[in-house]
């Protein structure tokens, strides 16, 4: 009884480092994977039965992995063939197994001095890989910074020659503006002389050719300074309709016709003779009647001088409505007066 319980248990310990053997086995596998493609810095977190056990380095992980399996597989064994009779063929599939185990283990190991090889490998790449990126960063720079020296070269030279043609520019502006106002001077002044000209041809013509006149024998009756409209009614009724008509008709007849006094018709008419000389206008016709000059008859036997003289008198004496001084006629207006009358 002793003996058959004794072989159970060997049995149950048995199966149990058995599983453990495989399920640290593939722990094995695992973590070597992780190290081969993660590298030997990745950290794992441990987990045993859904309970954590923290967080170890990928390497650490595989070598306890490693151990672990190692033993409970040599447990395994121990106790599998603890009690069995010396079998020469289990001894010699116990050597095989060994020395699978054996070639297993320096398998692993020359694959992990082959994977720490090409990390060492792959450091040192990197490494000349930054170096000739460094290097090459370097080389950029320089060659940035000669470039922008170059630059800043061609852009100060640039402006020295912009300066140069701005001030050159600003020297000939300088200079047309100073042209330009000597030849303003000179218009300014030459308009002047223009203008001297000017008003003394006018003057020369105006004293010269006679100016247009106010009334024609065609005007109607209401261009007649003083007519009033009740008066033009009634000579169109006559049949006058305009100043030629007016002036062709007797001054008796339109006022006895139209009740008018014969001083008024005759007045009219010779404001209108007066309005017809050229260069008289309604002011000047006003100023000749004042004077006694009341048709183009008298007008034409006037001395120039005289009559003149007469008006200046005439407008200085007015206290009720002054004239300007612009307005008053020069004996050479006069006389260009008298002149057309004659003609």
């Amino acid at each position: 009884m002793v003996k058959v319980s004794s072989r159970k248990t060997q049995g149950t310990l048995t199966w149990f480092t058995t599983l453990l053997s495989f399920f640290f086995g593939l722990n094995s596998f695992n973590s070597l994977m992780l190290l081969t493609l993660n590298g030997s810095d990745f950290a794992v977190k441990l987990v045993l039965f859904n309970m954590e056990l923290g967080m170890a380095n990928v390497f650490t992980y595989f070598l306890f992995s490693l151990i672990a399996t190692s033993a409970f597989l040599g447990a395994t064994f121990f106790y599998f063939f603890k009690g069995l009779p010396a079998d020469p063929n289990m001894l010699e599939r116990l050597a095989k197994v060994e020395s699978s185990s054996s070639l297993n283990t320096n398998m692993l190991e020359n694959m992990q001095i082959g994977f720490f090889k090409r990390l060492e490998d792959n450091e040192k790449t990197t490494e000349l890989g930054l170096q000739k990126m460094n290097m090459n960063l370097e080389e950029s720079d320089k060659a940035r910074e000669n470039a922008l020296q170059r630059m800043n070269m061609s852009l100060e030279q640039t402006g020295k020659l912009t300066n140069d043609a701005l001030e050159n520019q600003n020297r000939t502006l300088q200079q047309a503006q100073r042209e330009n106002k000597e030849n303003v001077q000179a218009f300014k002044k030459q308009s002047k002389e223009f203008a001297n000209v000017k008003k003394k041809i006018e003057k020369i013509e105006k004293t010269l050719t006679p100016g247009r006149t106010k009334l024609t024998c065609k005007s109607k009756l209401e261009a007649i300074k003083g007519a009033k409209p009740s008066l033009v009614t009634r000579m169109r009724n006559m049949g006058i309709n305009n100043v030629g008509q007016f002036l062709a008709t007797d001054p008796a007849t339109i006022a006895e016709k139209t009740n008018e006094l014969h001083e008024t018709v005759t007045s009219l008419q010779g404001q209108a003779q007066l309005l017809m000389i050229p260069g008289v206008d309604a002011d000047d016709a006003e100023l000749l009647t004042k004077v006694g000059v009341t048709s183009r008859k008298e007008l034409a036997n006037q001395d120039p001088v005289h009559l003149t003289r007469a008006i200046v008198h005439n407008v200085n004496a007015q206290t009720e409505r002054k004239m300007p001084s612009s307005r008053v006629p020069t004996v050479d207006d006069v006389w260009s007066w008298i002149r057309s009358a004659r003609q």
